[in-house]
């Protein structure tokens, strides 16, 4: 049990949730700059073509319009949208042209027009004449790599860039298959799940006296920075990035979209241009899920259930342009190292392009999909050996100082038993499980279990700043660069502070989404914005707290050793008469007519190295209708190791979001590719099915906090987590309902009754 603290562990409402609330927080969508023009882009009809002529001169010539661009208005640089890049010494794969000569995907961008209004903006579109030379398209990985098939980009040939290369592999797998008992492989299929936010794509860019600033729905500030700087040939110092709120994000803000369109507008029409994607632009135009279209797997386990071998084939969809897609299979493959005491792994990722839309990132990065087919294979290896999935689980998952996902890197804290077992009681496991069902609607219970990440580190660099402002009436600001899409980051971060320096949290002003004001940091990604962030603000929040007591000690005429702050009183030990509040210290340092005035500004920058998973426990029932094949769930249980939660309401908000999301990727959401033209036919929610609250079933999340040594009091991660486990623990529970095994993602009515049918013809 941990210690209490005063402010850390307390539901605190977020400072920014009565603006949000009553409509007066600014987004991209509604900021309105004097003189901002309305920005569209000019998109292919085509999946592939080289692009033999741009003519504006009409559009350019219409009443209204200030602005029009294209490829002879930008000089040509290979840049991508995947602003992660910047996180590898040799970067990723970068394969884009700003209006390029060839196009790679219907609505890849030919050019782009800045008017008055939108009206004026669609008709200049209609005007400006392009040339294509239709080249042949391919659309599936299959036919990608077949024998003539075009080659989408030169410097891949046989459109596979990322060849089978092998990824966090260790031991001999051989031979560790050769001594297993009860075996298990096969290929799975994942969903190219969308990101849905609320908020459509939206950016404003304005250029004035040769500095550029773009607003901008990016969860990763400084990096987008870097990257615009480099797309529009600008040096780095004249570019600023704004992010107000996002009412988008889930992994789609760790890509740029729009930003580059609306930034070479605003260069030529000397005016602030916002770009803001219809919905149909945001599903055909925006990367989706990072698509692992096949997986192949393969497990062996001993005959006392002891996991010997893991082998693992992730095929990544990149679609037109690379993006996240190789980066997405990697960390999938990762994913699979913590969780079990494996004796030998064997995996590789191959990635291959295609002409539709392409892969980036959304909440969970592979995780999904890894734990969708780790867990679904274990479940039947084990049943196999008619052993209980959860005492199996509880049994076998590695303990602290064990492996964490990259070989640098030790587990630091384990709490997946107490998940299990909290889990278990919670649905009602032995009662439920593996029990006799007859009728035509039939319940069953599944489970399923994981280990994510705090961060990216060692594998990714992990840079991390913060700084806290201590002011005369003892309130402090903190500045800070996470990414602001409404998961509670600032609030989180304002407690830790206020924890260190003993002041209510109220008193804590969180500056953030700017970066001329806030000092570099990676962003928010891989759910490293409580821990990683907040290692900075503890670390910031600890040195001003050291200046504050060395200026009371010089005031109180006191050793510093025998200072404490308490409560916003700094008290001597040994002469406790003597004390000052923290407010007068502030003030004094502020105002000081002695010649020693001082502002207290701490700066503390973060790498983490620790690797500290938050492990996971999903349990399902549900209720599947023999006739119809419709899978309802009646119930979802998470427990969560998280450490220690910060703000156990916001914690609590993650996971319940995450099961709405985690269900839809396993049961409803399924982005059709048109198979002729690589357009998204899904592309508007009247077409693409997400849930709403009516299809929600019971649901509860439940934290276990045991704390983990390198966290910010203990805190561990819950951003991405809450979506992974729902696939696998509903397939699970299908087979304990009706006895079938389903490995396609979703899992339709009609899957599942082609399933039931091939069972009862003996297949």
């Amino acid at each position: 049990m941990l210690d209490p603290l005063s402010v850390v562990g307390q539901r605190k409402p977020l400072a920014e949730a009565y603006d949000k609330a009553t409509g007066r927080a600014d987004y991209c969508s509604t900021l309105r700059l004097p003189g901002m023009l309305v920005g569209k882009a000019l998109r292919s009809p085509h999946a592939h073509a080289k692009v033999l002529k741009v003519d504006y001169s009409k559009a350019e010539a219409l009443p209204g319009v200030v602005a029009v661009v294209s490829g002879q208005d930008v000089k040509p640089k290979l840049y991508t949208w995947n602003v992660m890049t910047y996180q590898l010494p040799g970067g990723e794969i970068q394969d884009m042209t700003l209006f390029g000569d060839r196009v790679r995907q219907v609505g890849d961008a030919v050019a782009a027009v800045a008017a008055v209004d939108e009206p004026t903006a669609r008709k200049a579109l209609s005007l400006i004449d392009v040339e294509y030379e239709v080249l042949p398209a391919v659309f599936t990985i299959d036919d990608s790599m077949a024998e003539g098939a075009p080659t989408l980009h030169d410097f891949a040939p046989g459109n596979t860039p990322v060849p089978g290369v092998p990824a966090f592999g260790y031991g001999d797998a051989a031979k560790a298959f050769e001594e297993s008992y009860s075996v298990v492989e096969g290929w799975w299929g994942t969903s190219k799940q969308v990101q849905c936010g609320m908020e459509n794509a939206v950016c404003i860019a304005d250029y004035q006296h040769g500095r550029l600033t773009v607003w901008s729905q990016t969860q990763l500030p400084h990096m987008a920075k870097r990257m615009l700087a480099h797309v529009m040939d600008l040096p780095e110092a004249a570019v600023r990035v704004i992010q107000p709120y996002a009412g988008a994000g889930f992994g789609a803000g760790t890509d740029m979209h729009g930003e580059p369109i609306a930034a070479a507008l605003a260069m030529k029409a000397g005016r602030p241009v916002q770009v803001w994607y219809t919905r149909d632009e945001d599903f055909n135009n925006r990367v989706t899920r990072e698509h692992l279209a096949k997986v192949y797997m393969k497990v062996g386990l001993a005959k006392d259930g002891s996991p010997k071998g893991l082998e693992a084939h992730y095929m990544g969809d990149a679609g037109s342009y690379m993006c996240k897609t190789a980066s997405g299979a990697g960390v999938a493959l990762a994913s699979n190292i913590t969780e079990y005491e494996w004796e030998a792994m064997d995996q590789k990722i191959s990635a291959t392009y295609t002409n539709h839309i392409g892969g980036g990132a959304m909440r969970g990065f592979g995780a999904p999909q890894s734990s969708f087919v780790r867990e679904t294979i274990l479940d039947e290896a084990i049943a196999k050996l008619g052993l209980d999935p959860v005492e199996w689980r509880i049994k076998h998952h590695r303990k602290v100082g064990g492996l964490g996902w990259f070989p640098s890197t030790q587990i630091t804290s384990v709490g997946v038993e107490e998940c299990l077992r909290v889990g278990a009681e919670r649905i009602g496991w032995k009662e439920k499980w593996n029990k006799p069902k007859s009728g035509v609607k039939r319940r069953g219970v599944g489970v399923a279990a994981m280990a994510w990440l705090s961060g990216a580190q060692p594998m990714l660099l992990e840079h991390s700043n913060a700084t806290l402002k201590l002011n005369a009436d003892g309130s402090a600001t903190l500045l800070v660069a996470p990414g602001r899409m409404g998961q509670g980051i600032e609030g989180a971060l304002a407690q830790v502070a206020a924890e260190v320096l003993t002041l209510p949290y109220e008193k804590i002003n969180v500056l953030a989404g700017d970066t001329d004001a806030t000092g570099f940091d990676i962003g928010t990604h891989a759910s490293r914005g409580a821990y990683c962030i907040g290692k900075a603000t503890l670390a910031a929040a600890t040195k001003a707290k050291e200046e504050l007591l060395q200026r009371a000690a010089e005031k109180m005429e006191e050793p510093l050793a025998a200072l404490e702050l308490k409560d916003g009183q700094i008290s001597s030990t040994t002469n406790p008469e003597k004390s000052m509040s923290l407010e007068d210290v502030a003030m004094d340092l502020i105002y000081s007519y002695n010649k020693d005035c001082h502002q207290i500004v701490a700066q503390a920058t973060v790498e983490p190295n620790e690797f500290a998973p938050p492990w996971q426990a999903g349990f399902a029932e549900v209720e599947v209708d023999t006739e119809t094949g419709v899978v309802e769930v009646v119930r979802y249980v998470t427990v969560h190791d998280i450490g220690r939660a910060i703000n156990p309401m916001t914690v609590e908000g993650q996971l319940d979001g995450g099961t709405q999301q985690g269900l839809g990727f396993a049961l409803y959401e399924d982005p059709i590719v048109s198979p002729t033209t690589g357009y998204m036919v899904t592309d508007g929610f009247d077409k693409y099915k997400i849930m709403c609250s009516a299809d929600m079933p019971e649901m509860e999340s439940i934290l276990v906090e045991l704390g983990d040594p390198t966290g910010p009091f203990g805190a561990k991660s819950v951003g991405e987590s809450g979506t992974i486990l729902q696939a696998p623990a509903v397939a699970n529970a299908i087979y304990d309902a009706v006895g079938i095994r389903l490995r396609d993602l979703p899992m339709t009515p009609e899957k599942v009754l082609a399933a039931l049918k091939d069972k009862r013809a003996g297949n």
